[in-house]
């Protein structure tokens, strides 16, 4: 019985670079969203400048967009309350929380208080960016999280988070893969 013998080394060569070149076409084509997509569904909430992070793979996305304008738009309901937050949610409404003295991380934390599961749904798409964010961006993300002149707005169907840094005149974005 005899073996096969191995393949020339141009042959394995050939191979090699195609193997690279489908992983390159494979990975290119498995983010889980693409930076137009995800500038379309905020920027009718928020007028967007720049971009000045971006990065998605198959599980999660993360984005950091400047900001022109300092308020949020009527094109996205807009609650002065938890409740009324909590209402538009359960509506599968897109929801800016704008609670006056509270954080994006402490209306997360009233929502889990009120309704766990839904609260749940809401701090899954806040963090389920942060595998894709650098380093710098994840401590001014979680900046903005406890900054109380921050807004959170929820998409409960498409299952993102945006933080408007109010401060900082940015908006970060994430989601992350739902089951």
């Amino acid at each position: 019985m005899s073996l096969p013998h191995p393949p020339s080394r141009p042959r394995r060569l050939l191979r090699a670079f195609a193997g690279v070149a489908l992983a390159a076409v494979v990975t290119g084509s498995c983010s889980l969203d693409q930076e137009e997509q995800v500038r379309a569904q905020v920027q009718d909430w928020v007028k967007l400048g720049e971009t000045y992070y971006f990065f998605s793979r198959v599980n999660c996305t993360a984005a950091l967009f400047e900001v022109k304008a300092s308020r949020i738009s009527s094109k996205v309901k807009k609650v002065r309350d938890v409740e009324a937050g909590m209402r538009a949610i359960s509506e599968e409404i897109a929801v800016a929380f704008e609670v006056e003295g509270l954080s994006p991380t402490e209306v997360t934390e009233e929502i889990m208080n009120r309704d766990l599961p839904m609260g749940i749904g809401v701090l899954s798409s806040g963090t389920g960016g942060k595998d894709c964010m650098a380093i710098e961006m994840e401590e001014a993300y979680f900046n903005a999280l406890l900054d109380p002149t921050s807004a959170l707005i929820y998409h409960p169907t498409a299952k993102f988070t945006v933080v408007f840094d109010r401060r900082n005149r940015r908006i970060f974005y994430s989601r992350g893969r739902t089951s």
